[in-house]
């Protein structure tokens, strides 16, 4: 390769895969800790390695005239404006794989923490008023676990249930009955998966389909005293439904990574529950996972300029993907 790439990685990447990328004679590697980029940085850039806090919207296609490539070291990809890229012809890619085990981690420390107790105990044994005010946990045995989305994460969630004992259901429209076998579970509706359910968690992407999916109009018929778990996107969850709801102890617990608006205000109704436990979306902060997604997207991307090859693109080809939603008239 005569003419030499010049690649802009924004944000936190593995020393590794830095000096990876950095060996391959045929690119030109500068990384910034910036994730708002001036024209410019933008100028005679071929390729992007982002995360989650780089936007990408239309005004960075419009000054970065050369770039061909974008890959974010994530599994989500709201954060870049896929129908912009498609407009200007700009490949993107993205790291479903990296962080399965941590997301699915959290997931259940979170559950865990609601059916332990965990951080109310806590507080009760630094207080010195060991468990007498404390409620009593919840096994696990022989209750029911719900699983909204049954891809990558949303099985191997699946596959602990399993470990611990419990009846596994789950609602995804868009896998085969060969997966819902392999995770040993049910399928059901989405109407039964919130009346059967024990403790639900959510494994979806954000979507117009899955905007919204927990809000008023639903939380009337979900199984009370249920456990809700959301590792996936804030989105999903009308916030003021389900702070009525856990006010009112229909929903007696919830364990939150995501929220509508990121960082969560500090006037958020969550902040003054009892009943929850948040987290600043960490499902997938852990080495492992930042290691993971690093050699993934860099190895993406030297594939990419060597022959032109590509893997998991966006806008995924999923099924699902573009769907309208179907749950917004029930909203109010």
């Amino acid at each position: 390769m005569s003419v030499k790439k010049n690649i802009l990685i924004t944000d936190r990447f593995a020393q590794e895969s830095l000096l990876t990328l950095s060996s391959q004679s045929y690119l030109n590697v500068k990384q910034t800790s910036s994730t708002s980029l001036e024209n410019e940085e933008l100028q005679n850039i071929h390729g992007f390695l982002i995360r989650s806090r780089t936007i990408i919207d239309e005004s960075i296609f419009r000054r970065a005239k050369s770039l061909q490539v974008i890959i974010t070291a994530t599994s989500g990809f709201d954060h870049i404006d896929l129908k912009a890229a498609e407009k200007w012809g700009v490949t993107v890619m993205f790291t479903p794989e990296a962080n399965i085990e941590s997301a699915a981690q959290l997931t259940w420390a979170l559950v865990l923490a609601g059916t332990n107790q965990i951080i109310a105990a806590h507080r009760s044994t630094k207080a010195g008023t060991w468990r007498d005010a404390l409620p009593a946990g919840m096994e696990l045995h022989r209750k029911t676990y719900g699983i909204i989305g049954l891809g990558r994460i949303g099985s191997r969630v699946a596959e602990i249930a399993n470990v611990f004992g419990m009846n596994v259901i789950a609602y995804d429209p868009y896998i085969e009955d060969q997966q819902f076998k392999n995770a040993e579970a049910e399928r059901v509706s989405f109407e039964e998966v919130l009346k059967r359910s024990d403790i639900l968690s959510f494994h979806v992407p954000a979507t117009a389909e899955t905007q919204g999916l927990i809000h008023r109009g639903n939380l009337d018929f979900i199984n009370r005293g249920i456990l809700l778990v959301n590792t996936s996107r804030g989105s999903v969850i009308v916030e003021a439904d389900l702070c009525e709801a856990l006010a009112k102890n229909d929903i007696a617990y919830a364990g939150l990574d995501v929220y509508e608006k990121e960082p969560l205000s500090r006037n958020s109704r969550l902040l003054t529950l009892a009943n929850v436990t948040l987290t600043p979306h960490i499902g997938a902060y852990t080495n492992e996972a930042f290691q993971k997604a690093s050699e993934i997207a860099s190895m993406k991307l030297i594939r990419f300029f060597m022959d032109g090859s590509t893997s998991d693109t966006l806008p995924p080809k999923a099924a699902w993907y573009g769907v309208p939603a179907p749950f917004q008239h029930n909203k109010s």
